[in-house]
């Protein structure tokens, strides 16, 4: 085994760069780094099957115990017979326009002041059919509220308004730097209330109850809404769903939860790529008139006013598929590794034995970068790698919405969304860095984030 080196994972959890640093160690000591006494990180491309792959008896760790809010989710469980019972119902439940049209023709999107009028720097580099607007704030609105339409019968209203009307954006961001961190020591997480010498615990855990509070009125609103009888949105099918256990309707709290869930993986998952794809694809200019080329030619001119999308007609477009999963790539969303506790009786993993209860993670960052995997050019920026059958035997290392019995329940609806709203966005309007020479300011709490993406958009002809 290589050298192993002991790296205090909470701290870096409050300095935002665990992947980060877990890679560095990772490049210098080899394939095993301890985080803790009973925590290693497996960067081997084997690690992959041996420790998420479906079969080996290894469960999720007590880091989970940080992320339940109401009672635990689909998410959540670390009970394999609970999980399994909750995928059972939970499976069964799975427009950009007016925002940019408007910050074109006025400046002004709801309370959104376009960022040339209120950022003089911005204003002088900024052309006369530019719009200039933070990216992931932007997005971040959109997000938010295509998840509250397909979860809950209609968006929070984010976009509308040109602002994060009741911070939910921001608690979710608080509140997962603080799951991220008190999942390290998943002990203290009852204790926080009382950490008054350090305010990040107290904020986050106030900003996790708050998040909740929006989750449950969000419920509320849909249980009493005068909503069309043939919608059928993601609370439509939790509220119908039946508890496999007792056959009647899911626990109030349950449902709530699950619902809250949604919510949460649903909406700064999405915005966050969403805004990571925007950055990339202004940073590889060559790469976008690609994408845009195929867009066009499946959307050909004149555009309807209303364009988004069909889903239908952008699902198989090789290259936009190309575009998100190389993104999911090199700045996937959650890059951290997601803990597994080795099985009883232990286990062999990439070729080591380890003893029952040891606490081993797969680091998505580091084996997203592996040039045993990717290749030399591992680091680069290249879509092609996903089109066609070259795809294939990369998709078993791709760990986008993670891997095995508890990968992403999500994925297929999640596509959907990024599909769409890049083929919409890409095919109608031209996007470029306001700042190109400075690098992303990305923030990692749980999700890796990039915290502004300030950029000029303009109008493509339709």
């Amino acid at each position: 085994m290589a050298p192993q080196f002991t790296i205090s994972s909470n701290a870096l959890g409050r300095k935002h760069r665990i992947s980060m640093a877990v890679h560095e160690k990772h490049l210098k000591l080899g394939d095993f780094v301890r985080l803790s006494p009973d925590q290693l990180s497996v960067a081997h491309p084997d690690g992959i099957r041996d420790i998420l792959g479906h079969g080996n008896g290894f469960l999720k760790s007590e880091f989970y115990y940080a992320f339940d809010n109401i009672e635990q989710g689909v998410f959540t469980t670390r009970n394999r017979l609970m999980h399994s019972r909750k995928r059972k119902y939970v499976s069964h439940a799975f427009s950009p326009k007016a925002m940019m049209e408007n910050l074109l023709q006025k400046g002004q999107a709801g309370q959104y002041v376009d960022l040339g009028q209120r950022v003089t720097a911005i204003g002088k580099l900024q052309r006369r059919e530019d719009a200039a607007i933070d990216a992931a704030q932007w997005l971040a609105f959109l997000a938010f509220d295509i998840i509250g339409d397909l979860a809950f019968g209609e968006p929070f209203g984010f976009c509308k308004a040109g602002s994060d009307t009741n911070d939910g954006i921001k608690k979710l961001r608080d509140r997962g730097e603080w799951c991220c961190t008190v999942g390290q020591m998943p002990w203290i997480k009852t204790w926080t209330p009382y950490f008054y010498f350090d305010t990040f615990f107290v904020h986050g855990l106030h900003a996790a109850q708050a998040l909740a509070r929006i989750g449950i009125a969000a419920v509320e609103n849909r249980k009493h809404a005068k909503i069309d009888p043939g919608r059928k949105d993601i609370l439509f099918y939790l509220l119908k769903a039946r508890d496999p256990d007792t056959g009647g309707p899911l626990p109030d709290a349950e449902l709530k939860a699950e619902a809250l869930t949604q919510l949460i993986a649903g909406s700064d998952t999405t915005g966050n790529t969403l805004t990571h794809v925007v950055d990339m694809l202004c940073r590889h200019p060559d790469k976008l008139r690609k994408l845009q080329e195929e867009l066009d030619a499946a959307f050909p001119s004149p555009l309807p006013t209303d364009f988004v999308a069909p889903f239908s007609e952008c699902q198989d477009l090789q290259f936009t598929q190309g575009i998100l999963y190389e993104t999911l790539r090199l700045r996937t969303t959650v890059s951290v590794g997601l803990p597994r506790v080795v099985a009883k009786g232990g286990a062999m993993v990439c070729g080591q034995f380890f003893k029952e209860g040891t606490v081993l993670s797969v680091p998505t960052y580091t084996v997203h970068r592996d040039e045993r995997i990717w290749g030399p050019d591992a680091l680069e920026f290249r879509p092609e790698r996903w089109v066609g059958d070259a795809r294939f035997p990369l998709e078993k290392y791709f760990l986008g919405f993670s891997y095995g019995p508890r990968a992403c329940i999500g994925r297929n609806v999640a596509f959907m969304e990024l599909k769409k709203t890049a083929a919409t966005l890409f095919r109608r309007f031209n996007f470029r860095l306001v700042n190109p020479e400075v690098d992303p300011s990305i923030r990692e709490g749980f999700h890796l984030k990039c915290q502004t993406l300030p950029v000029f958009i303009s109008k493509r002809d339709s």
